[in-house]
């Protein structure tokens, strides 16, 4: 296997690019093959690689279809059970996962290897928190507590172990800045545990009228977050995923 591989397999495939959410992994493997991706398949035994793209992503059936690779893998073929890893690019971005070989098939229609559905999916990317809304009738009230301003309420609209987004009325006083630091950002999740943590605003929408009232979108960046607080949020954005996931498998989303 060449360096290039090694390098892209060793920062790929750990914990720090690893996609925690189960519905974005989903997501992923259908660009995977929505977009007829290039694959490189690395197989653990021997570091042999070869190029393939996904026909099929069954979940249900707990296999993926992948493209039989060239003569050479039929020849030297892993036995069943051995594990593998594949990668490319899904969205523009280094996407891959870890799975194991199932079995290679040739028929006189159909030719190519099952792989068991991954359980782990990963991807190169900035942002590793992933942003989920609150349910319905979840609590949703936030404050915004402003060094030498009047302080700010608005609604949740999701949330993310990094931050959140929020919507409010446009203050009278002074009007909201991209880069403010916010003094407290204070806001009750599913359970009733009530969080107070600074912020940073990355970002200020465009005021637009909602519901006959003008409202706008801003996107804060927790500054100081203690551990505790982080796992209880990421507690929260999970299990919000896997509802999401579970309405959208009875196609309810």
């Amino acid at each position: 296997m060449s360096e290039s591989f090694l390098e892209i397999a060793d920062t790929l495939f750990s914990d720090r690019f690893r996609v925690s959410s189960a519905l974005q992994g989903e997501r992923l493997l259908a660009t995977l093959h929505d977009e007829r991706s290039f694959c490189t398949l690395i197989l653990k035994k021997g570091g042999r690689t070869f190029t393939s793209i996904v026909l099929e992503v069954a979940r249900h059936k707990g296999y993926l279809l992948m493209d039989a690779p060239h003569p050479d893998f039929s020849r030297g073929q892993p036995v069943r059970g051995e594990p593998l890893l594949v990668f490319g690019r899904a969205n523009h971005l280094a996407t891959g996962f870890a799975s194991t070989f199932l079995e290679y098939m040739h028929t006189q229609d159909e030719e190519g290897i099952r792989l068991a559905y991954p359980g782990q999916v990963y991807q190169l990317q900035r942002r590793q928190f992933f942003r989920v809304p609150p349910a319905p009738g979840d609590p949703d009230l936030v404050e915004l507590r402003r060094n030498g301003a009047e302080a700010v309420p608005g609604r949740l609209q999701n949330i993310s172990g990094g931050g959140l987004s929020v919507l409010v009325r446009p203050p009278a006083d002074y009007p909201f800045q991209a880069g403010e630091r916010i003094a407290q950002v204070t806001f009750t999740l599913r359970g009733g545990h009530t969080f107070g943590v600074a912020a940073e605003l990355r970002s200020v929408g465009p005021v637009e009228l909602l519901h006959h009232e003008h409202v706008c979108a801003l996107g804060l960046q927790f500054a100081g977050i203690t551990p505790m607080m982080s796992e209880q949020v990421l507690r929260y954005a999970q299990w919000r995923d896997r509802e999401m996931l579970s309405a959208t498998r009875r196609g309810f989303l």
